[in-house]
């Protein structure tokens, strides 16, 4: 059961994530790297938040690339979804 618990709370955090505006994804990167830039942190603490930042680095330049995407449909007069 513990194991379900788990996976659901991963997947609604990951849906939540999905939910996340660029300008929050945006916001959230710059608080990682502003605690990262502190300092003072342990190794494992300071990767960890290195991972949150690529993984949210990610997500914010794929929902760039989708609007980027949608930009030339409209652009050459077609329509997106």
């Amino acid at each position: 059961m513990a194991g379900t618990k788990k996976s659901t709370a991963a997947k609604t955090k990951a849906a939540e994530a999905e939910e996340m505006t660029l300008s929050q994804g945006m916001q959230e990167l710059s608080e990682i790297i502003r605690q990262m830039e502190e300092g003072g942190r342990p190794l494992e603490e300071t990767f960890a938040l290195y991972k949150q930042g690529l993984t949210r680095l990610r997500k914010c330049n794929a929902q760039i690339d989708r609007v980027e995407k949608e930009l030339e449909i409209l652009e050459e007069g077609g329509e997106s979804e």
